[in-house]
């Protein structure tokens, strides 16, 4: 009987022991994945309308106007040009971009409707400053290889174009959100300024790296 008592208190030890071993080994392994973890980057941008801002003929850069959350500095943005630059990674990128018909003519708290409606789309691409752009509608065809997204198609009804992307940068790389509304726009506006209040969030673009 003692031995008995003896031989299982000798083997509860060793389970002791084993489970103990066992511990630490999972806190050691999760301590190294968590050192080894990449470091958390994220970042939304929003174009407000603090003016208003009529469209051009053929692509217009969107100019963030502010930072709606950041973690991390991989993620930067230029509110004097709208220019975003990403240190190297990988990234989800996700995003919307409005143009609406406006004029003084509107009554208050209201927009102009109508159909049919000009149509156009916003697009997301990389940035080379010393680049310049030919004229014209498609002086950057969406063939280009510096075209990362089109956008899906919209209207100037308020109606929004929408991206979902991924894109690996192998270095430090600038990118800009773009959004035409065709060769010859009339009375549509990238930004709204009216009845006293910028929160009119006509760009967004959230972006994460994964």
């Amino acid at each position: 009987m003692r031995k008995s008592i003896r031989d299982t208190a000798d083997r509860r030890k060793v389970l002791a022991g084993g489970a103990a071993l066992l511990v630490g080994a999972l806190a050691t392994r999760d301590a190294a994945a968590q050192s080894a973890a990449p470091a958390l980057d994220y970042a939304v941008f929003t174009e407000l309308s603090p003016e208003s801002k009529p469209i051009k003929a053929g692509f217009n850069t969107r100019v963030f106007t502010d930072t709606d959350v950041r973690m991390g500095s991989a993620i930067q943005c230029d509110f004097e040009t709208g220019v975003i630059t990403l240190a190297p990674g990988l990234y989800h990128i996700t995003g919307m971009s409005m143009a609406p018909y406006f004029s003084p003519n509107e009554p208050p708290e209201m927009t102009t409707i109508r159909a049919p409606a000009s149509a156009g789309y916003c697009r997301l691409r990389t940035y080379d400053p010393s680049f310049v752009v030919p004229a014209g509608m498609r002086g950057i065809p969406n063939e280009d290889l510096s075209i990362i997204c089109v956008g899906s198609p919209a209207s100037a009804n308020l109606t929004p174009s929408l991206i979902d992307t991924y894109f690996e940068a192998g270095k430090s790389t600038q990118i800009i959100l773009e959004h035409q509304s065709g060769s010859n726009p009339s009375h549509i506006y990238l930004r709204v300024y009216s009845e006293n209040s910028k929160w009119h969030a006509m760009a967004r673009l959230s972006i994460r790296r994964v």
